[in-house]
């Protein structure tokens, strides 16, 4: 069984709603998926469980999604990171690729757009760790 079909997903957002899409959109394709809605929560779930990919939405408080990213990058670098933002900027699409993003995704996003991401991020992993 490859990691895409058992993948475990953290989705960071502070907008409720998009976490709940998410859940159901998720789920529905079998992923396992938990949700944290700040960055200090997202670490804080991070510390006590493993995560093959984090969906992270950019615009947060107190922190935001690039300072988890970094967090993310540092302690656990085997989890790909797709970043997710309604306002894009050539500055934070250059930070998220200089961090270690995987992707980065503007809302609103496609679903079809969404899955193939994620398909295609949880797909690096597998190849990357064919000797573990």
């Amino acid at each position: 069984m490859s990691r895409v079909e058992r993948a475990k997903i953290l989705a960071v957002d502070d907008e409720e709603n998009f976490l709940r899409l998410l859940i159901h959109t998720l789920k529905k394709d079998g992923y396992e998926v938990k949700t944290a809605g700040d960055g200090q929560e997202a670490l804080t779930l991070l510390e006590h469980e493993k995560f093959d990919l984090a969906l992270i939405d950019i615009r947060m408080t107190p922190m935001d999604g690039l300072a988890v990213l970094g967090g993310i990058k540092r302690q656990y670098p085997h989890t790909e990171v797709i970043m997710i933002t309604a306002y894009p900027s050539d500055e934070t699409r250059m930070l998220s690729f200089e961090k270690g993003a995987y992707r980065y995704l503007i809302k609103p996003i496609e679903i079809h757009e969404l899955k193939e991401s994620i398909r295609a991020a949880l797909s690096n992993i597998d190849k990357g760790k064919t000797g573990d």
